[in-house]
């Protein structure tokens, strides 16, 4: 299991440098996407453990469910994150940059978590 998160993290880093920058500025500048992949890497070592936590403690294991989960997570770091670089006139701009960047890099971090999960069980003979 640790495995395929940290195959899955590292995936959603560099799919990330290149998506992020869609969603940030008015022109597309992969300078946006290094920066949140930079940015986001020690981030994402957190995001292992605590996706480790919740598929170990969840009861239930739909996909849907556990995206949630991981995404609730999310937007709870990304507060703290925020919280921890309050400045009273760019709190509303860094609340939102660090929600949007934390729900995609999630979002593709459960994508590509479950598809090595499934690629692996098509390897073994358990699908």
């Amino acid at each position: 299991m640790l495995q395929n998160k940290i195959i899955a993290a590292v995936i959603t880093l560099i799919v990330g440098a290149f998506i992020i920058p869609l969603f940030i500025g008015s022109t597309y500048s992969i300078s946006y996407g290094i920066y949140g992949t930079a940015f986001t890497a020690p981030a994402m070592l957190i995001a292992v453990v605590v996706s480790i936590l919740i598929e170990k403690n969840s009861k239930n294991k739909n996909v849907i469910f556990m995206y949630m989960k991981h995404l609730l997570s999310a937007l709870i770091f990304s507060l703290l994150f925020s919280l921890i670089n309050f400045n009273v006139n760019t709190f509303k701009d860094t609340i939102y940059i660090a929600s949007l960047m934390g729900s995609i890099y999630i979002t593709i971090f459960v994508i590509f978590d479950y598809l090595l999960k499934i690629l692996k069980k098509v390897r073994t003979g358990r699908l």
